[in-house]
């Protein structure tokens, strides 16, 4: 019997056209056009077409987030895998949010797209979209990432170059695989299993992400607190620094724990683990109240926040699980 997987068609460039009045791309009206490239894979695999919505990936939001994994939910007992074709844009925060969405997973969950569209000559997306179906039929039971010959865990990735070459990489954690003949898949990949998987698919979206930068403003942290922010992550110098001399963003972090508001400190750097101990600068930020993402991406502590939001609401408990790895996207 072949396998049967679902391709969840949320948009992006593997799904646009160029418009002939102006040039552009915009997603085309009829995604269906898609399957219609990879006629060959129907000899080995039953693929089942299902659009959802039909997006530029930068309008993405947590609602639509919530909307996959609804849509897998529906039907995750009918499909051996399934494939998420979307934007490249923000995919790395839709596959590391629907990690935790979708929790001890007995199945993979592919997401996939493309630089440049199915329509033009030298399209990427035919490969990916071929090899991402591939391997939601291999054992593997993760939310990954399938683009060139990379398999990357889902909330490890971030989008690195705008060519074919090195689209997405894992900047802190080895690939789980690569799209070789046959394709290799590593042993610390997550492997099938008969495990009933959980789902909790709500997101709070009144978080922030900040930038620090020289000259920062301390008081950007006031107008957010009034605007009744539920957390925010801060992008800190190094491995976690922050000012804390004539423009001390310290008193604010204080001030946002003791209001019951959770202040996550990422790094700069993508190739950087947060430690909070290693300078006065980020030691402050530390005993001020602020949680270190240790070695996750700022896409993987944007999403898990916000997941955490929605599901917890006391002080200990969002610190306690923001330290704990829920799907690999921690050491």
């Amino acid at each position: 019997m072949k396998p049967k997987i679902a391709i969840v068609f949320c948009g992006g460039t593997i799904g646009m056209i160029q418009d002939p009045k102006t040039g552009s791309l915009t997603p085309a009206t009829d995604g269906k056009f898609i399957t219609e490239q990879i006629p060959e894979l129907s000899a080995k695999i039953d693929i089942d077409f299902l659009p959802v919505f039909n997006i530029d990936s930068s309008n993405m939001t947590p609602n639509h987030w919530k909307t996959i994994a609804d849509k897998i939910e529906e039907i995750y007992d009918k499909y051996d895998g399934f494939v998420v074709a979307q934007g490249t844009d923000t995919m790395a925060y839709s596959a590391a949010a629907l990690s935790y969405a979708i929790q001890d997973l007995s199945k993979p969950i592919v997401f996939t797209g493309s630089i440049v569209p199915m329509s033009e000559i030298g399209a990427d997306g035919r490969n990916n979209l071929i090899y991402s179906c591939l391997v939601a039929t291999l054992d593997i039971a993760e939310v990954c990432i399938v683009f060139g010959n990379k398999i990357i865990r889902g909330n490890r990735a971030k989008k690195n170059h705008e060519s074919f070459v090195d689209v997405f990489h894992s900047p802190n954690f080895p690939l789980l695989g690569e799209i070789e003949r046959p394709i290799r898949l590593n042993e610390w990949r997550q492997q099938r299993s008969n495990s009933k998987p959980t789902f909790k698919p709500e997101f709070e979206s009144n978080v922030r992400l900040i930038k620090l930068h020289p000259g920062f403003d301390p008081d950007i942290f006031e107008s957010h607190l009034e605007k009744g922010v539920k957390g925010i992550v801060i992008e800190g110098y190094g491995p976690g620094n922050v000012p804390f001399l004539d423009n001390s963003i310290i008193p604010k972090i204080e001030k946002l724990h003791n209001a019951g508001i959770p202040v996550i400190i990422a790094s700069q750097m993508e190739h950087s683990i947060t430690n909070l101990n290693a300078y006065e600068a980020g030691f402050m930020a530390k005993q001020a109240g602020a949680i270190s993402a240790e070695d996750m991406t700022v896409e993987a502590t944007l999403s898990k926040l916000m997941w955490i939001l929605a599901h917890y609401t006391d002080l200990k408990d969002i610190e306690e699980q923001m330290q704990t790895n829920l799907a690999g996207e921690l050491k």
